[in-house]
């Protein structure tokens, strides 16, 4: 029988192997995904349905996601099996190395100001002037989701104030699509129609304040300097 100290080193070993192996095949259905969700997305398709057929043309790299975890569970049970003591470990060495990170923007990457999201363009301009008489930047204009999530890629803003109610891509499907790009990107939802339902639903997606039409210019200004911690 092998030395306890030689099986230890040939299971870490194997392990870090496996672990490369699965670091490659993880990055590889990411970037995979993301690609063909772009070109699908960019083809005309729902944000939802590009995801889906992103989703079903990486099966297979997903399958050899799964098969490369079951092999590293196999190995670490075999290592908890020799050194009890040592499995917790490995185990929170993989997650700290391979959990999902979420992107994280530094401050100086973004655009100053306020991107506004609004198909109407005197609703735009409402908004705009309310802000720009208080001295708070417009980083961008944007008629509809799908021009709001490639401005908001683009210009990486410090606020997005969004319309609900858009042609080609309304403003929920744009929140899921910046949020989903953007984990910290921080987004306010405006509209005629202030259902609670509706609120609810903008707020669960990840928007952090709702704003009713027509605009009321202490609530919009109360809103914003709040959220960019302006006094």
């Amino acid at each position: 029988m092998k030395p306890f100290a030689v099986q230890i080193e040939e299971i870490r070993e194997a392990i870090d192997i496996r672990l490369e192996n699965y670091k490659e095949a993880i990055e590889k259905y990411h970037s995979e995904r993301a690609r063909i969700r772009d070109k699908y997305f960019h083809e005309g398709f729902r944000e939802d349905i590009a995801g889906q057929k992103a989703e079903d043309e990486t099966e297979k790299i997903k399958q050899k996601v799964e098969a490369i975890d079951k092999e590293l569970d196999k190995m670490l049970t075999v290592l908890l099996n020799i050194d009890p003591d040592k499995i917790k470990e490995e185990k929170a060495k993989i997650a700290s190395r391979y959990a999902p990170q979420e992107r994280v923007i530094a401050a100086d990457d973004r655009t100053k100001g306020v991107l506004i999201v609004e198909d109407a363009t005197l609703m735009r301009e409402v908004i705009s002037n309310i802000l720009v008489s208080n001295k708070i930047k417009i980083a961008g204009e944007a008629e509809n989701g799908k021009v709001a999530v490639e401005k908001y890629k683009e210009l990486m803003p410090e606020l997005v104030i969004m319309d609900i109610d858009m042609p080609q891509m309304d403003g929920m499907e744009a929140l899921k699509a910046i949020k989903e790009f953007d984990p910290s990107a921080k987004v306010v939802m405006c509209s005629q129609v202030s259902k609670q339902s509706t609120v609810d639903e903008a707020i669960r997606l990840g928007a952090l304040n709702f704003i009713a039409k027509p605009f009321k210019a202490d609530r919009v200004l109360s809103i914003v300097k709040q959220i960019l911690g302006l006094k």
